[in-house]
C-alpha cells in the first residue's frame, strides 16, 4: 500500500508543480504588462479661454462651475456667489501678496471636494475672491480659479490649452525620456497654504527665479532689479522684445514689461503655451518638450 501511494502521489506533485509553474509565468507576464505599461492616472480636458489661458469645468457639491487653470494662482479660489452656492460659509482670513507687492486678505472654505472630468480633488483650503475684477471688461464668466496646490504631491504634465495630465509612475517615466529637465523652486506662500512653480533664469550674475504663470495671457513681466541683466530697461509701460534663456538652455522670446516687482519676474502663457511642461510637485522637478 505505501508503494502504491508514493506512485500515484508522484504524478499529482508533478502536476501541482507544473500548475504553480503556469500560475507564477502568468503572474510576472501580468506584472510585466503593468511595468510597461504607460497610461497615466486620468486626464483633465482644458478648453481654450481669451486669447492666451485656459479654463476647466468642474463639479463641486453638485454645481458645476467654470475655473481659470492657473499655475500661478497660488491657493484655488472661488467667487463669493460659487461659494455662496456650494453652501460654503467663509471664515477667517488668509493673506497673501501679487506680484506687484499688492495685499489680498481672502476669507476660505477647507477640505473642499472637486470633480475634474470623472476625478476627485480635495483642496485643504479655498479662498473666497471675486477674480472677475481682475479680468477687465465683458470677459466671459467664470466661477473662480484652481491652481497647482490641488494637486499637491503629484505629477502633472500640462499640455497647453488642452489638458492635465495625472502621470502614474510609469507614464511619468516614459514622458520625460522625450523631455528636457528644468531646474525649479516650488514656492509655497500664504504660511504654506499656496502652491506655485518658478523657473531658474539665466543671467549675467547668476540664476534668477521667476514664476511660470499660464494664467499671465500678456506680456513676460521681469522686475526692475534684474532687468539690466536681461538688456531691458526698469519701468518699461509698453512692451519692448525680450531675449533670455532659461537654466536648461530654453530661449525665452516675446515681448516684457518690466516693474517693481517682489519677485525676479513672471514667465506666462506666450512663453508657457509652445511647451507642454511636466511637474513633479513631491520631488520639486519639472522637464519640458516644445509643443508641435
Amino acid at each position: 500500500m505505501q508503494n502504491q501511494s508514493n506512485s500515484i502521489s508522484a504524478p499529482l506533485a508533478l502536476g501541482l508543480r507544473r500548475s504553480l509553474l503556469l500560475v507564477f509565468l502568468a503572474l510576472g507576464i501580468l506584472r510585466g504588462y503593468c511595468a510597461d505599461s504607460a497610461s497615466p492616472v486620468g486626464v483633465i480636458r482644458l478648453e481654450p479661454y481669451l486669447r492666451a489661458q485656459a479654463v476647466v469645468h468642474a463639479v463641486v457639491n453638485g454645481q458645476p462651475g467654470t475655473f481659470m487653470f492657473d499655475t500661478g494662482e497660488g491657493v484655488t479660489s472661488f467667487s463669493p456667489e460659487f461659494a455662496e452656492k456650494i453652501k460654503c460659509r467663509p471664515w477667517g482670513q488668509i493673506s497673501g501678496f501679487r506680484m506687484s507687492g499688492e495685499r489680498l486678505d481672502n476669507s476660505h472654505c477647507d477640505d473642499v471636494s472637486f470633480e475634474l472630468s470623472g476625478h476627485r480633488f480635495v483642496a485643504p483650503v479655498v479662498g473666497i475672491l471675486d477674480i472677475m475684477k481682475f479680468m477687465g471688461p465683458d470677459v466671459p464668466h467664470i466661477d473662480g480659479a484652481i491652481g497647482l496646490d490641488l494637486f499637491a504631491r503629484r505629477i502633472v504634465t500640462i499640455i497647453p490649452r488642452k489638458s492635465i495630465v495625472i502621470e502614474s509612475q510609469a507614464s511619468f517615466a516614459e514622458r520625460i525620456k522625450k523631455e528636457t529637465e528644468l531646474p525649479i523652486r516650488i514656492v509655497r506662500d500664504v504660511e504654506g497654504i499656496a502652491l506655485s512653480v518658478d523657473g531658474a533664469v539665466r543671467t549675467p550674475q547668476g540664476t534668477a527665479w521667476m514664476e511660470l504663470d499660464t494664467g499671465n495671457g500678456g506680456s513676460i513681466v521681469v522686475a526692475n532689479h534684474i532687468a539690466p541683466l536681461l538688456g531691458l530697461k526698469p519701468d518699461l509701460s509698453t512692451p519692448e522684445p525680450a531675449h533670455f534663456s532659461l537654466a536648461n538652455g530654453v530661449p525665452v522670446e516675446g515681448t516684457a514689461r518690466t516693474r517693481d516687482l517682489i519677485m525676479d519676474g513672471n514667465i506666462g502663457a506666450q512663453f508657457l503655451n509652445n511647451w507642454v511642461m511636466t511637474l513633479d510637485l513631491q520631488e520639486g522637478r519639472a522637464w519640458m518638450a516644445k509643443t508641435n
